[in-house]
């Protein structure tokens, strides 16, 4: 347990406390100037974009960083509460602090989320604004932009920004997503993660719904994508184990020597082991995120 908290209740407390502002400023900053800068067809400065997306992919990333730790914490509490090694007491103790914790920080990956998704649809705004204007200055000048002016366009640098936060929000799977919505659920259900009043309660809730909701969407589209690769799988699984019967039959009629026949067996084995590992892989995956969905309706439901 020395690992897990080393000080005093007291000083835990505060260090909790800390840390909870600690993320809280970060966020409430982004919101307060993402409010003052709403200007509608304010044309973006370049430099103003980078710096705040730069901003909210370091505090972003701290979230998931916070995220992961808090959760390998919790389960490992889990085995010791399982084995006996601390009371129920203890455990609810312990829990509760990271679950402050975890909630905060849980709540901050989706908003941050949803605040670089709209970062991501004004960059590419401002892309095809930028195209249009370099292709009209070709076609009137006769410009000719070489690869290194191209680099410094506005173009490419609107690009950059597009593709730094198109790799960041990447950077956590849909498994991984749904994952920390069900445990963010499990600890609204269980009043844990320092969620006291009725106002940040349903504030809650309603964050973890539209998320779910998004998930939902872009599972649909992913799902569909994997039953087609499974069926395509399934097919060349087929075709190779017709090749390797085709080979059998080749090699008992002699019409093969054996040398042959174990070589040309080997290789089609292979390919079908891997295959077969890669459709087991894939419906591991679908009935995983299937159930973890599942399971966040339901809690939904219950805390609603």
């Amino acid at each position: 347990m020395k690992f897990l908290f080393k000080r005093s209740k007291k000083s835990s407390e505060s260090s909790s406390q800390k840390r909870i502002d600690l993320f809280q400023r970060p966020l409430n900053s982004f919101q307060s100037v993402s409010q003052e800068k709403h200007i509608p067809n304010q044309t973006l400065s370049f430099k103003e974009v980078e710096s705040d997306v730069n901003e909210k992919i370091k505090v972003f990333q701290r979230y998931v960083d916070s995220v992961k730790e808090a959760s390998l914490k919790l389960e490992e509490l889990t085995k010791m509460l399982k084995a006996g090694e601390i009371t129920e007491e203890t455990y609810r103790q312990l829990i509760g602090e990271l679950g402050s914790q975890l909630s905060v920080s849980i709540e901050g990956i989706f908003k941050l989320r949803e605040a670089l998704e709209l970062d991501r649809a004004k960059a590419k705004l401002e892309w095809a604004k930028e195209k249009i204007q370099m292709d009209s200055l070709k076609i009137q000048d006769n410009m000719y932009v070489d690869e290194f002016s191209g680099r410094y366009s506005p173009v490419y640098r609107w690009e950059e920004i597009t593709s730094k936060i198109d790799k960041v929000l990447s950077s956590l799977t849909i498994m991984e997503e749904v994952s920390i919505l069900e445990q963010y659920l499990s600890l609204i259900k269980d009043s844990l993660g320092g969620i006291s009043s009725k106002a940040e309660f349903k504030e809650g809730k309603e964050l973890c719904k539209r998320r779910l909701n998004l998930i939902l969407e872009k599972w649909a589209s992913i799902r569909r994508g994997k039953m087609d690769e499974l069926i395509n799988l399934d097919l060349k699984a087929s075709e190779i184990e017709e090749k390797i019967n085709e080979i059998d039959v080749r090699f008992a009629v002699g019409e093969i020597d054996r040398g042959t026949y174990e070589s040309k067996i080997s290789v089609l084995q292979g390919s079908l082991k891997n295959v077969r590992k890669e459709i087991s892989e894939i419906r591991s995956l679908i009935d995983s995120v299937d159930m973890k969905i599942f399971r966040c309706q339901e809690l939904l439901r219950e805390i609603l």
